[in-house]
């Protein structure tokens, strides 16, 4: 499924790294586990505090249930007629991601209220919608055939958001000041190697580098330019990083296997995905909320959300 984490947990398993961090804000974790689903994947958060995602139905990939998470309360999220829908982004202006057609082709949609739009990249074998911003303006990706590459849809014309020298990319985040976070590779358009984070603020790019790393993933933004995503070790575990101005450190899930940071809202929490090895179904969400002057480990984690009802 045309999922953030799909595509970017593959991207990003060969990168190799050893780091260190000695400066972390403090939060408290909660984990996101939609009642009855296997795995559980987290796409983003808003200002308002909801979130959405989606999980596999009887195990498969192909067959995604998207929801939208509100008040401790899960709604379904279904694009009318699809086998499989995944919400990657939400805003005050609705919820954007992709689903698969009868045929096996993944198209990006706008949820508005409770009206749905289908787009697509021209000339593209995938599309998949990853963010909207309160404008209405839409970030994701698309494949060609030969890589992946970012884009832009505002007011019906797509930009293609490719940084200098790109080989692939995804453009990931877009916040209520346009600014977007993504990543690239130079040497790889299937962004299985070489890749490395951007910022791009006007026309101007900039990369992302967590110190030490030789590959990371730029995955959220707020309006604050906070910058969340993940990287990997040098013993291939991954693990979640917020980037506060130039400032990086480690976003750990408490007892995680590895941990995925995906988005930050205005407020500064983050959502994000986690796995572990103790059981079958290991895909979790979590979201990590700040504690306001504090600064060290996390202090444990809790359970979030109540129950699944009517479809959306």
């Amino acid at each position: 499924m045309a999922s953030r984490n799909a595509v970017f947990v593959s991207t990003l398993f060969f990168f190799v790294t050893g780091i260190t961090s000695t400066w972390a804000q403090q939060y408290v974790f909660r984990s996101i586990d939609v009642p009855g689903a296997g795995d559980t994947y987290v796409g983003a958060n808003n200002n308002s505090g909801a979130i959405v995602g989606c999980y596999p139905l009887a195990g498969l990939i192909s067959d995604d249930l998207g929801y939208l998470l509100s008040k401790g309360v899960f709604k379904a999220v279904k694009y009318p007629g699809a086998p499989s829908t995944c919400p990657n982004g939400v805003s005050g202006n609705g919820i954007v991601g992709a689903y698969q057609d009868g045929g096996g082709k993944f198209h990006g949609f706008l949820l508005a209220g409770k009206t749905y739009s289908s787009f697509d990249y021209p000339g593209a074998l995938l599309t998949s919608g990853l963010d909207v911003n309160n404008s209405g303006v839409i970030v994701g990706y698309y494949y060609d055939g030969a890589g992946y590459h970012g884009f832009k849809l505002q007011s019906g014309t797509f930009t293609l958001l490719d940084p200098p020298g790109a080989a692939g990319s995804i453009a990931d985040t877009i916040n209520n000041s346009g600014q977007i976070v993504g990543y690239y590779s130079l040497t790889d358009p299937m962004l299985n190697h070489d890749s490395q984070g951007y910022l791009l603020s006007g026309s101007s790019y900039t990369p992302i580098n967590y110190p030490g790393a030789t590959g990371t993933a730029a995955i959220g933004l707020n309006k604050s330019g906070q910058i969340v995503g993940f990287y990997s070790d040098s013993g291939g575990v991954f693990h979640g990083f917020p980037d506060f101005g130039g400032v990086f450190s480690t976003l750990d899930y408490p007892g995680a296997t590895n941990s995925y940071a995906v988005e930050i809202n205005d407020s500064g929490q983050i959502v994000g995905d986690w796995t572990s090895v103790s059981s079958s179904y290991d895909q979790h969400g979590f979201l990590a909320s700040p504690i306001p002057g504090t600064y060290g480990p996390a202090p444990g984690n809790a359970p979030f959300g109540q129950k699944m009802i009517s479809q959306h």
